[in-house]
């Protein structure tokens, strides 16, 4: 059997181990579940009659809470339910969903402008130093060139040192000891210059850096030097995003780094997956989807699928113990002993071949996989549940199997407590017979939590006053400058563009251009058809289709 087949006969038909998305209930079906006795007889409209409703009959400001008695997530705020008709497939349903969690999580262009200027406040502090034998130029990598990063991500430096004559690395600050020298040094620089109020030099890591904080906009900056690798595998994430899947790859990023990160499992320090991992593992599902390969699906349309084919794929079926995750050549799968991945006393762990050197392995450090592979199982378990749940209310206007619901039950989430004449009083959740009443998917896996949101105000509320602008010496014309009405969803209008005004060149235009060939990952619709009933990538560990946990 052939490592990394990509057209296995198991997983030809992904969708296959999922609920039909769509409505598989006919007119009639419908009709006669409204004709029930109770409903004639003038019982509570159900979500079953909702071809009896007229689209767009109800004011979607009167929402407070979603078909199932929960609360409306913020990227649905003020919004009915979404789809077109009176009965939507369920799959559109999910895929606009997640368009919508992705432009409300995104940053907003003030957001993205102030991240800019804490880079260049970093690099004006850098010219100002008086060197003899150096000359630092501050670089961004990580996800914010692609604006891959989350509201809550930090912003990823490299100080290149260079000879102050020419362009090369100065030989004598690729020294370990002579790194860790100058990195206490610039950080009593920054505070000197009141860039941060303190700075924690990590000397002992394995790449040292600076953790700190922008004074002004309080954004977490983590400064490393001389580490040009990250700038390139910047340059990968970038050219898949903007290249080879642009919006498709965004979306299901964006949405698995907000999951890892409220189970605090983002960051490869703590045994986490970082970014730069998330965004491999989406491109190799893109890469290695039969139906994507020959054309059949498009992924622009199918986000949601994808996202739950990517907990499946990733959460249940993938044969961690001897498959490594290779994104060239159109992407394939590798045999982790040939690539010299295999580690013996923990074969469990997730192996990727870093693009930018084959001979890395980018995910040796998340060793807390394990933990990661059931939290992704759990993910599609519980997205599974909420399309069931919504799909049997709306076809019989109550859940069937009430057990599968977790907390959107009314049953499970209900509660009894005593008033003050010692009555019980039952504040269970109701369901919401309106068939405008938003829907959420997402939320059974993801939420944005109030700190998330106070931070996003207090960052656009600091752009408008000015304080970074005044700092550095820079005008700003906005063309919206109501961006805090969409504050707290942040879902709603945002300035289309911000000029800005500055005499000296933005360190985001210092960015290195480094080259990168990307004709070998690039995707085509090749058909690779194999005969294996169990590919090589697909564990045959029966544990690993045990239930996930969230």
């Amino acid at each position: 059997m052939a490592i990394g087949v990509a057209e296995p006969a198991q997983t030809a038909s992904l969708a296959d181990d999922f609920i039909k998305f769509e409505d598989s209930s006919s007119e009639s079906e419908v009709e006669s579940v409204a004709e029930t006795p109770s409903t004639a007889a003038g019982a509570k409209r159900s979500l079953a009659d909702a071809d009896e409703v007229p689209e767009h009959e109800s004011d979607p400001a009167k929402f407070q809470k979603c078909y199932n008695g929960q609360p409306v997530p913020p990227w649905l705020l003020g919004q009915q339910r979404l789809g077109k008709g009176k009965a939507p497939e369920i799959h559109t349903m999910l895929n606009e969903e997640v368009t919508k969690f992705v432009n409300y999580i995104s940053p907003t262009p003030e957001e993205h402008q102030m991240r800019t200027w804490v880079i260049e406040r970093m690099q004006r502090i850098l010219d100002e130093w008086d060197l003899p034998d150096a000359r630092p130029v501050a670089f961004c990598f990580g996800s914010f060139e692609t604006k891959l990063y989350l509201p809550t991500s930090d912003i990823d430096l490299t100080i290149m040192i260079y000879n102050p004559t020419d362009d090369h690395v100065s030989p004598y600050y690729e020294a370990r000891d002579s790194i860790r020298a100058f990195l206490y040094k610039l950080a009593r620089q920054l505070k000197i210059k009141g860039f941060c109020d303190s700075c924690e030099v990590i000397a002992g890591a394995r790449v040292p850096i600076i953790k700190t904080q922008e004074k002004i906009s309080g954004i977490a900056v983590d400064i490393s030097i001389n580490a040009d690798s990250g700038m390139k595998s910047a340059q990968v994430q970038k050219s898949f995003a903007d290249k080879v899947y642009p919006n498709t790859l965004r979306s299901l990023v964006l949405s698995i780094k907000q999951f890892l990160y409220q189970r605090s499992m983002n960051e490869v320090y703590t045994g986490g997956m970082g970014s730069y991992a998330i965004t491999l593992l989406a491109v190799s599902l893109l890469q290695m989807h039969p139906r994507i390969k020959s054309g059949g699906l498009d992924p622009s349309r199918n986000l949601g699928v994808l996202l739950i084919e990517f907990f499946e794929l990733y959460g249940k079926r993938f044969n961690y113990d001897n498959v490594c995750v290779s994104v060239l050549d159109n992407g394939c799968y590798l045999d982790k002993r040939q690539k010299s991945f295999y580690n013996y006393t923990q074969s469990y762990l997730l192996a990727i071949e870093d693009p930018c050197d084959t001979s890395n392995d980018v995910t040796k450090g998340t060793y807390g996989i394990n933990r990661i592979k059931q939290t992704f199982g759990g993910a599609y378990d519980m997205l599974n549940n909420a399309i069931f749940a919504y799909h049997q209310t709306r076809k019989h206007g109550k859940p069937i199997n009430s057990s599968l619901l977790g907390q959107s039950t009314p049953e499970r989430s209900s509660k009894r407590i005593r008033t003050k004449n010692g009555k019980p009083k039952d504040t269970s959740l109701q369901i919401n017979s309106d068939p405008w009443a938003p829907v959420s998917f997402l939320s059974s896996i993801l939420h944005v939590d109030s700190q998330t949101i106070s931070m996003r105000r207090r960052l656009v509320d600091i752009f408008y006053k000015g304080s970074m602008q005044e700092c550095l010496g820079v005008e700003y014309k906005p063309q919206l400058v109501k961006a805090l009405d969409s504050i707290p969803a942040l879902s709603g209008s945002k300035s289309e563009k911000i000029q800005v005004d500055s005499t000296q060149s933005s360190a985001q235009e210092k960015i290195s251009q480094m080259k990168f060939d990307f004709s070998k990952a690039k995707a085509k619709p090749i058909v690779v058809e194999s005969e294996d009933e169990n590919p090589a990538y697909i564990s045959d560990d029966l544990s690993s289709n045990e239930e996930g946990v969230l």
